[in-house]
């Protein structure tokens, strides 16, 4: 039995393999929230602490959120349209050329007192990051680029921007305010 055992040794493994990622996906499926119910936001940065930036943003969440989600780009490295179902981002500067087509414009009386990327004559993103101007939003939690501006952006497309997109509530700007006020930066 041992000898047998050790000659199809690769199907067991095979098997063990399959039936973690069985396990995963269901542990997923059955835990996960629908997008109504939590805010996502994805950096596109080296490094954040997820779980305490998350806990810092869900203080006073808004209502009917269950949670915050807070993740880098490379979470989704299985499936990269994932990323494009976040509400918030978190760019560099260099980035933002890139990805500006898919954020919606900002409400600059909604974040007074803050810096804007601008495009086109439009806000399409926050400054928490300036390494020339010492801003340092949420600096606590995220590991900035050391020579790069960085931006907090909308998604256009988020379910959770209000009159923005006529979407049923406008928790993504609450948790950005939120955001804007983290400790770390001088823009506080």
């Amino acid at each position: 039995m041992f000898k047998r055992i050790l000659r199809n040794w690769h199907r067991y493994v095979f098997w063990a393999v399959i039936s973690g990622i069985f396990v995963a996906w269901l542990f997923s499926l059955v835990t996960e929230k629908p997008a109504k119910q939590k805010v996502v936001l994805f950096a596109d940065l080296p490094e954040i602490q997820s779980t305490a930036l998350e806990i810092a943003l869900e203080e006073d969440k808004p209502e009917g959120i269950a949670y915050v989600q807070a993740a880098l780009f490379d979470y989704a490295i299985i499936d990269q349209t994932e990323v494009m179902d976040g509400d918030l981002f978190l760019v560099p500067e260099p980035h933002m050329e890139l990805f500006v087509a898919s954020f919606a414009p900002i409400d600059r009386d909604q974040f007074p007192g803050q810096t804007f990327y601008e495009h086109e004559g439009k806000a399409y993103g926050i400054l928490v990051s300036d390494p020339q101007a010492d801003v340092d939003i949420g600096g606590a939690y995220i590991a900035y680029y050391a020579d790069v501006r960085c931006y907090l952006c909308f998604n256009k497309d988020s379910v959770h921007l209000g009159a923005v997109n006529d979407s049923a509530d406008d928790a993504a700007i609450a948790i950005a305010q939120r955001f804007t006020k983290l400790q770390g930066g001088t823009n506080q």
